[in-house]
């Protein structure tokens, strides 16, 4: 373990927030520093599947991904393949 919050391949604990009677949470310099979060831009909220929290992603990282989601022909063949479903 590295510094405090850092594990040996990356940062992965920026410290705490607190939620304001408006719902708003700051994000740490250091996670905007180290994610390229800048003032504008826009994050996804997504909730947890496990109810632990919530997941933050920038919309312009998302839409990549859906793009070549698109893109990718065989992407929900190989789906199916590992879930065992023969698209019948």
């Amino acid at each position: 373990m590295g510094e405090r919050g850092e594990c040996a391949k990356r940062r992965i604990v920026y410290g705490v927030v607190t939620v304001s009677s408006k719902g708003q949470i700051s994000i740490p310099v250091a996670a905007r520093e180290d994610l390229d979060i800048k003032e504008g831009d826009q994050l996804l909220v997504l909730r947890r599947r496990d109810d632990a929290g919530l997941v933050l992603i920038k919309l312009d990282a998302m839409d990549e991904l859906m793009s070549r989601l698109q893109e990718d022909e065989e992407f929900f063949l190989r789906l199916r393949r590992l879930r065992g479903d023969s698209g019948e």
